[in-house]
């Protein structure tokens, strides 16, 4: 008899074993029955195994969040509530990653080395976070790190203001295998860096799609694609000094808007703009480097020029541009048919063959702190 017992207590000894690593569902509060619960977003996500889903009661979340496996982190509702807001600690943030730039970060919710987090209807509040990017340290409201892929679905960060260094959402992958990001129907208000930034390293290993978010005063950019692969389409971005900064050669710009923005749409490496509606920018659509092409897009009422070609060679056609004092700037003389309207000047040319004028484009000088980004953090100038 007792070895019978024995054998069957070894034989089920593997069910113990097992057990802990099944995925689960757990809640952060109380607002569900019959599911195991915790009070805060960080012990949840800490205490369940990969692939499990952590459920976010409505409240607000005084906490610096990291998730280092494979979850869903959603927040629910519970009667007529359904916000769950992630606020700065009453002791401040700190710095709890680095960046492949080097750059120290202190994430409010941090994804590291874990793909794939998928994170719906959370928001992230910085307000109270401002460090004054003291020790080059940036503050992002989500931070998916080197080696984490996901979706975002639903989510707002704002309020990152770090004396320049604040970004509301951040991905980036330093690693030579590929990862690739979502943000959909996302928001981002109020920060004094960049709105959303993608990035990686010296080979693009990130691809990105970015659909139908929407991004409103960014101090430099609205959306930055930092040699990355992909597609940035139909956003609505806002109040930026750049609107969309496309330093990417593999990614496609394409249906969005962008209003009162220094530069609607700015081509660092080629790229593609198509089907964008840019009105209110000093320059709609501005090019830094041959190969770009750039298309039925509609840019109304820019304060300089529509499109700023610096002379270099595009493919450009079917675009729209109304009320602008120069329609089209520094033309190589590959043009393909566009539309005009209220332009004191439609076309300029006079470039030399093989020539661009670098007095078109933005100076990036650390003198001007509002151009920095993630990826130039001391600033830079194009050439």
């Amino acid at each position: 008899m007792l070895r019978h017992r024995l054998l069957l207590w070894v034989a089920a000894l593997p069910l113990f074993v097992v057990q802990p690593l099944l995925a689960s569902i757990v809640q952060v509060g109380t607002c569900k029955t019959n599911v195991a619960s915790y009070p805060t977003i960080s012990a949840a996500v800490s205490a369940v195994s990969a692939g499990s889903t952590v459920e976010v009661c409505p409240g607000t979340y005084a906490e610096q969040v990291t998730i280092t496996e494979a979850l869903t982190l959603v927040g629910v509702a519970q009667g007529s509530a359904d916000q769950v807001v992630i606020t700065v600690p009453d002791d401040g943030l700190v710095a709890n990653a680095a960046s492949i730039f080097g750059q120290p970060v202190a994430a409010q919710l941090l994804i590291q080395s874990a793909s794939p987090v998928n994170i719906t209807n959370i928001a992230v509040d910085g307000t109270g976070g401002d460090m004054a990017c003291v020790s080059n340290t940036w503050i992002a409201g989500i931070f998916y790190t080197s080696t984490s892929s996901g979706t975002l679905n639903k989510v707002r960060a704002s309020n990152q203001i770090d004396g320049g260094c604040g970004v509301a959402i951040w991905a980036e992958n330093g690693d030579t295998e590929n990862q690739s990001v979502t943000i959909e129907n996302s928001s981002a208000y109020n920060v004094d860096n960049a709105g959303i930034f993608t990035a990686s390293g010296g080979t693009p290993s990130l691809s990105v799609n970015l659909i139908g978010n929407v991004v409103n005063a960014s101090g430099v950019a609205g959306i930055v694609a930092q040699n990355v692969t992909g597609q940035i389409r139909t956003n609505i971005i806002s109040n930026t000094s750049i609107g969309v900064f496309g330093n990417a050669a593999g990614i496609n710009i394409a249906g969005n808007t962008v209003v009162a923005s220094g530069y609607g749409i700015y081509l660092v490496q080629g790229g593609t703009a198509t089907g964008n509606n840019v009105s209110g920018s000093n320059t709609g659509v501005l090019l830094a480097a041959p190969g770009a092409t750039v298309k039925n897009n509609r840019v109304v009422s820019s304060a300089g020029v529509g499109l700023e070609l610096g002379c270099f060679t595009a493919t450009v056609s079917g675009n729209t541009i109304y009320d602008a004092p120069v329609g089209i700037d520094q033309d190589a003389g590959s043009l393909g048919s566009n539309n005009f309207g209220n332009s004191a000047t439609t076309i300029t040319q006079g470039c030399a063959a093989g020539a661009a004028a670098p007095a078109a484009r933005p100076m990036l000088a650390k003198s001007q702190g509002q151009w920095r980004t993630p990826a130039t953090p001391f600033g830079t100038r194009t050439k």
